[in-house]
């Protein structure tokens, strides 16, 4: 198997070797003056190559990431954006040089847009303290030198591109990610100009199926965008946009995929765009059609194929019996050694992963998932030589228990080992006959259930998730003669099942008081369930008793025993004769019966379920000791994380094992040890004692370009079952794989897959969706520093138009570090001098604050006024990451101060996030901004979503069924009756284009359920419950598995986004310099509703004694 793995593995590198010399997937394009010249990102370095093709060359050869290159106006000098000193920052250099000068040092980092069309400045995106979110801001800075960055306006945007004659800017608002096909919504892309010296903003596209990247033609007349007139297909091309006339030209007419990144040359004769995987050149002045750039590298530039890395730790283990062998997958291949020399012997060489290794046959074979085909299948693995142990052996065969595209996993062999139980597709458990082959599905279900066998093998426990997605504990005959019995019936989760080893318990964790999750146990007949303590002493004393008076009689000479001799005699003898067969029949029949024999009261089992709890533990059930006396868990008890143990029946306080936690993989006996795999080293841990840890150090070779295919595949394959819709965005998902197959096995590095795999997503048309790269098969940066210098923030914000000298405070972050009483700042004072250094608005100030967060910094502050007093002030810094979450709560500050002003009779308030800790903050908010009040403004605008709208609507839509008077009070409800804290009178919810999944639920709730109207804009139309998901050590990719529909209507959330009652969209800067008219329009419509709820008619409250009266 082996050396066929290693032929198959060489054929792969020679292929991909020969094809990587046209290279795909560049990014970044863009063109020189005179259009001659491509520069282009590949493999995080910038490369040039002729316009017309041919071999590139590299301009930059750095192991850091390289990015975003932009030819200077006369074509002399290259901008790029690198991380190579820890943040994105500006380089520039001369055409030709390979020593860039660094013109940026504030370690929020920059995004480069391109060079204004004097060749002195560059255009900067940056996030920085102007907004709580979506921060960033388009800034000027020099091109020659470092200096201080000029913000150009405060409102985000993206794509930004300043016109040939330097007077405007366009820009894109909105937009979904750049990979995704066909989407419409209030997300779509709209692109803006803003006129520099009017300081006024104009919108320009806003097609609801998104305008992308537009590029200025040279004589500022118009410009190029890529969009679409349709959404059907998904197909974006190049368009042209008149400034005078107003009207748009399709320029490219490609059937399907994604115009993206075009570039123009300066004069206008070239330009580059992006088309799927390839660079296309296209010139505007001929009529023919673009065509497919051909770009190749000498060999001598391609990164070696082969990747060596030295692995350490372990995703998966078991064990050998007598614990001497460990099978384990590290780096996605499976190994074996012996556990004194602990030196790994390679069993599989494939390209993607090995999961779920299982000893079986005692020792003889080990079974798991491996690959077979470019599919996941089961397979049974043996020695070539069956004579040496697992670690003595080179070379290993294989046999295939399963061939088919279904995905197996989570296998588990019987306890005869005759048989193996494994996961199929989402959730299916199967079992298979190992004999036979035979195999038969036990449970049907959609999600992966966590199960274990009865000790005698007749028997399976599981969980099962329903279609609420409750999860329950159920037991299964093997053999199917009954029907699978639910033990757990309650409406919250129990998991993790394990059956004792002496078959007489089952334990689980249950959430079943309010989040605390605790250990559940039942005893499966009901006279172990109703023996106490004081029958188990009587029991055990008996047995005491019992087996010392036998010990007594067998101590006594028999009447009738022979003589001494006699006995010596027969003795010799029988020890020549071979053991007779009826012996070993016995022997066996004796082994047999020590298998414990399970039987299970079912009456009723779920009422005799037992609670172990422990506050605050977060249990996690790993299994029993051998004697099954004792429940392994994992936890934190008192504070305390560890493994522990609780002994059965009657010492159930936690006994901590080991600060460390794991997986029990087996056990060795006598005394009681554990074998387990802890974080990702193979080792034995005895209940009481030092563990021994199995360290190794195993080498491994792999093929690049094969990993990176098999990460496709695997990605591919996760979204074919589990991606919520079966119709795939109505596409053959198997021809989807076929045709971004290809150019996966030529990504070469992680950043070329990712952009593979994110297209492959694209296709799909939904939300939730992405795939984020992970480092594994990156080289690693040397030399690496400890620490590196932040751009410190002093806790204020300064004003723009001041002159100086100084710096003049605008105002002063609340929380932050310019509040404090040593060191408090007021708006409108002057910064003089920070540490010694003299600032004013034309001084780079990252001069000053760069450096660690954690030091003092001296300020020279002078008091507001002409003649104002100088003082010293000295300050701890902040992060600018902490300062959007401070001015989080000035501009909710500042939205009730509005709300208040307009209306006093109406509170607001914002729920920044569909968690629990924001919940918390809504009901604590509800009572406060509502007090007294008549109508509330519920605020869910760039509310990114979570999982809570069903609480808010608990608190929201009450039912009111009674009304409450105490003698001497007024109209009410007891709260203590309430779940939570409620009100009950007019709301208005604001929603946005940026109010995302579950904050899209609530929105369609509180419409649909008539509790309100809607005001602001549609949500953005992407509901979809997801998880993640690691696509073996590639990356991770979202798994979004979970429609949601509306009740009313029937139709699915997803690209259908809650459309509110009054739709008003902001303009650029509004919002964030406060000026909110979403906010006032909703004060307007809610004072007209809380007129007409004071104008319903409410009926008398009438006593018992004066009805008597009216009687």
């Amino acid at each position: 198997m082996r050396s066929l793995l290693l032929l198959l593995a060489t054929c792969v590198s020679i292929t991909t070797t020969t094809a990587a010399d046209h290279l795909q997937l560049l990014t970044d394009p863009d063109l020189s003056p005179d259009g001659k010249t491509l520069l282009f990102v590949h493999r995080g370095d910038i490369w040039q190559v002729p316009t017309k093709g041919g071999q590139a060359s590299r301009v930059t050869h750095h192991p850091a990431a390289e990015q975003e290159p932009h030819f200077s106006p006369d074509g002399k000098r290259i901008a790029f954006v690198s991380d190579r000193t820890g943040s994105r920052q500006v380089f520039v250099m001369k055409r030709g040089d390979l020593a860039p000068q660094q013109l940026t040092h504030h370690t929020e980092g920059f995004s480069l847009q391109g060079w204004y069309p004097d060749g002195a400045s560059l255009l900067t995106l940056g996030s920085r303290d102007h907004y709580w979110k979506y921060s960033q801001r388009f800034m000027k800075i020099d091109a020659a030198e470092r200096s201080t960055e000029q913000h150009l306006f405060n409102g985000y945007g993206t794509a930004g591109q300043i016109s040939p004659d330097g007077s405007g800017m366009l820009f894109v608002r909105e937009g979904e990610r750049w990979w995704r096909k066909g989407y419409k919504g209030s997300r779509s892309a709209q692109v803006w100009h803003y006129d520099l010296r009017e300081e006024k903003f104009s919108k320009l596209l806003d097609l609801p199926t998104g305008c992308f990247s537009p590029v200025w033609q040279p004589d500022g007349e118009g410009f190029y965008y890529c969009g679409s007139q349709k959404a059907e297909n998904g197909a974006r091309n190049l368009w042209h946009y008149d400034m005078q006339s107003k009207k748009s030209q399709q320029m490219t007419h490609f059937d399907d995929d994604l115009v993206t990144d075009p570039t123009i040359s300066a004069d206008g004769s070239t330009i580059v765009f992006s088309h799927l995987f390839n660079l296309y050149r296209w010139k505007p002045k001929k009529d023919a059609p673009p065509q497919a750039i051909k770009i190749t590298v000498s060999r001598e530039d391609l990164a070696d194929d082969i990747h060596r890395r030295t692995l350490k730790e372990a995703t998966d283990a078991t064990f050998s019996d007598d614990g001497l062998e460990v099978a384990f997958i590290s780096g996605g291949d499976l190994w074996v050694m012996e556990t004194e020399l602990c030196e790994p012997v390679q069993v599989t060489h494939t390209s993607e992963f090995e999961s779920d290794p299982i000893f079986i046959n005692d020792g003889d074979a080990i079974v798991c998932v491996s690959w077979k085909d470019g599919e996941p299948d089961i397979c049974k693995i043996q020695r070539t030589d069956d004579s040496k142990y697992w670690w003595q052996n080179q070379d290993f065969s294989t046999r295939w228990l399963t061939e088919d595209a279904a995905l197996e996993s989570d296998l588990q062999a019987s306890p005869d080992g005759k048989s193996l139980a494994y996961i199929r597709e989402r959730g299916d458990l199967w079992i298979r006959n190992l004999e036979t082959g035979e195999a038969t599905r036990l449970v049907k279900s959609f999600t992966a259930p966590d199960y274990d066998f009865s000790p005698d093998g007749q028997w399976i426990v599981y969980d099962k998730t329903d279609d609420n997605f409750n999860t329950d504990i159920w037991i299964a005959p093997v053999d199917q003669s009954s029907d699978p019995v639910n033990i757990s019936r309650h409406p919250d989760d129990e998991s993790g099942p394990r059956w004792s080893s002496d078959g007489k318990l089952i334990a689980f964790t249950g959430r079943r008081a309010d989040d605390e999750v605790d250990i559940y146990y039942v005893w499966l007949t009901e006279e172990d369930a109703d023996t106490d303590t004081r029958d188990r002493k009587l029991q055990k004393a008996l047995k005491a008793l019992e087996k010392s008076r036998e010990t007594l009689l067998k101590d006594k000479p028999k009447p009738d025993s022979k003589s001494e001799n006699e006995t010596e005699k027969n003795s010799e003898t029988d020890g020549d004769k071979p053991e007779k067969p009826e012996a070993k029949d016995k022997l066996k029949e004796s082994a047999e019966r020590r298998v414990p024999v399970v039987r299970i009261d079912f009456k009723d089992i779920h009422r005799r379920l037992k609670r172990i709890s422990n506050a605050n533990a977060g249990e996690k059930v790993l299994g029993w000791s051998p004697d099954g006396k004792k429940l392994i868990f994992s936890g934190s008890v008192g504070g305390a994380a560890g493994t522990y143990s609780v002994e059965f029946p009657d010492k159930l306080t936690p006994k901590k094992i080991t600060k460390d936690t794991g997986s029990i993989k087996g056990w060795l006996k006598s005394p009681d040890r554990m074998l387990w795999l802890s974080s990702g080293i193979p080792g034995l841990q005895p209940l009481s004692g030092e563990a021994k840890k199995y360290t190794f150090n195993a080498r491994q070779e792999l093929s690049r370009t094969a990993r990176l295919q098999a990460g496709f595949d695997t990605a591919w394959r996760i979204m074919r079952d589990w991606w919520y819709d079966d119709n795939y965005g109505n596409h053959n998902w198997n021809q989807i794989r076929r045709k971004y197959g290809a150019a996966a096995a030529a990504a070469g590095d992680l950043s070329s897959l990712a952009r593979v795999i994110q297209l492959m997503l694209g296709e799909l048309n939904g939300s939730h969706l992405g795939f984020y790269p992970g480092e594994s098969l990156t080289p690693e940066l040397k030399g690496g520093d400890d620490w590196r210098p932040t751009t410190s923030h002093l806790g204020v914000r300064f004003d723009s138009k001041f002159k100086g000298p100084g710096l003049k405070v605008k105002d002063v972050i609340p929380e932050g570090p310019a509040t404090d009483d040593s060191s408090r700042i007021e708006p409108g004072e002057v910064i003089l001098a920070i540490d010694g250094t003299a600032v004013d608005p034309a001084f780079d100030l990252t001069r000053v604050l760069n450096g660690p967060l954690d030091r003092d910094i001296a300020l020279k502050v002078k008091a507001a006024g002409k003649n104002g007093a100088t003082r010293d002030v000295t300050l701890r810094p902040t992060s600018y990451s902490l300062v959007r979450s401070l001015l989080y709560l000035k501009w909710q500050d500042d939205n009730r101060k509005l709300v208040a002003k307009k209306a006093d009779n109406i509170g607001y308030l914002h729920i920044q996030g569909m968690n629990w800790t924001s919940f918390l903050d809504f009901e604590r908010e509800l009572y406060d901004v509502g007090y007294g009040k008549d109508g509330i403004i519920i605020d869910v605008r760039d509310n990114g979503g979570g999982s809570t709208t069903d609480h808010l609507l608990t608190a929201l839509t009450q039912p009111q069924h009674a009304i409450t008077i105490p003698r001497g009070g007024g109209t009410g409800y007891p709260q203590s009756r309430m779940v939570y804290a409620t009100w009950n009178k007019p709301i208005v919810v604001m929603c946005n284009q940026n109010s995302y999944s579950n904050a899209e639920i609530f929105s369609h709730a509180i419409k649909n359920l008539g509790r309100g109207k809607l005001v602001g804009v549609p949500t953005a139309g992407g509901v979809i419950s997801t998880g993640i998901r690691r696509v073996m050590d590639v990356g991770a990719i979202r798994l979004p598995f979970r429609g949601w529909y509306v009740k009313a209507t029937g139709e699915d959330m997803e690209l259908n986004g809650a459309v509110p009652d009054v739709i008003v969209w902001p303009k650029p800067t509004e919002i964030p310099s406060g000026r909110d008219r979403q906010l006032n329009r909703a004060v307007k419509v809610l004072q007209q509703e809380i007129k007409d709820w004071k104008a319903e008619e409410r009926p008398p409250l009438i006593r018992a004694t004066e009805r008597a009266k009216k009687k």
